[in-house]
């Protein structure tokens, strides 16, 4: 019987090390990686929670660089609408001119020269006015056609996006496609169609602005929801050193213990077989 209790002492004293001895391996692990959980088992809930935290994070960190391309494009754009607009008040400073019956239809036309020369540089700015190959002020594409979508989320969906506004100063969308000066009678109309164009020309770079505004309210809130879903998913999947030293070291001198209690019982049992032998 005594022996039967031996017996069952040492594999006790086994399975206590064997325990010790994994949970040693757990805390190196995890303090070599400096995640609580590196595996399923060790939370299984835990980690479904961290995935999905981890997937919201890079998806903000992604709206990160798609705002400020966005905004990158904005401004591009707003430069290209000031641009044309210093052309059109030249232009209708042109027209103005031209419209005294102090000049001969000759000087007229020198000056229609230079107005239709603003007139095709309006239309090159327009088409050569672009973001990453996607022209800004021609209504040609998606970021000026109305149809483009900033997406500023993690995830799909009309909350996640901001709607491109169109944006078309093409001399045709302009009115200024045939216009002249050449005669007085051209010039007098030019005055009021530049006037009006220009006021187009405006009202496209206020919504620029307003664009670049919005998409900066829209980064401040990414962040902010950035900042805390990290801390949410580094709350549950970081490593508490302080924490996992203290675990470790209270795991080595358990498992020295153990080592201990093992050598000594061997040692106990060893004198109590020779002892026997002995007798």
């Amino acid at each position: 019987m005594a022996m039967q209790i031996d017996k069952a002492t040492g594999l006790s004293l086994v399975h206590i090390i064997s325990e010790r001895q994994k949970g040693l391996s757990k805390t190196h692990e995890k303090m070599g990686t400096g995640k609580e959980i590196n595996h399923a088992q060790d939370n299984a809930s835990g980690l479904a929670i961290a995935k999905l935290l981890e997937s919201m994070s890079r998806g903000y960190k992604a709206d990160r660089i798609n705002i400020g391309d966005a905004q990158s494009a904005m401004n591009i754009g707003e430069g290209a609408t000031q641009g044309i607009s210093d052309m059109l008040n030249r232009m209708r400073e042109l027209s103005v001119q031209a419209s005294n019956d102090t000049l001969s239809d000759n000087e007229r036309g020198a000056l229609d020269l230079e107005f239709q020369q603003l007139k095709q540089e309006i239309d090159r700015h327009t088409k050569g006015t672009q973001f990453n190959t996607q022209d800004l002020l021609s209504g040609q594409s998606p970021l000026s056609d109305g149809t483009g979508k900033f997406q500023v989320g993690p995830n799909a969906g009309g909350a996640n996006q901001i709607d491109v506004a169109a944006s078309n100063l093409s001399p045709s969308a302009l009115g200024i496609m045939d216009m002249s000066i050449s005669t007085r009678e051209g010039a007098a109309a030019a005055m009021d169609g530049v006037g009006k164009a220009n006021e187009i020309v405006i009202n496209t770079r206020v919504n620029f602005g307003t664009q670049y505004n919005r998409l900066e309210y829209a980064y401040n809130n990414n962040e902010n929801m950035n900042i805390n879903t990290t801390s949410a998913w580094s709350g549950i999947e970081d490593l508490d050193f302080a924490k996992a030293a203290m675990d470790k070291a209270r795991d080595e001198v358990l498992n020295q213990s153990a080592v201990l209690a093992q050598r000594n019982f061997q040692d106990i049992s060893r004198n109590s077989m020779l002892a026997l032998l002995g007798n």
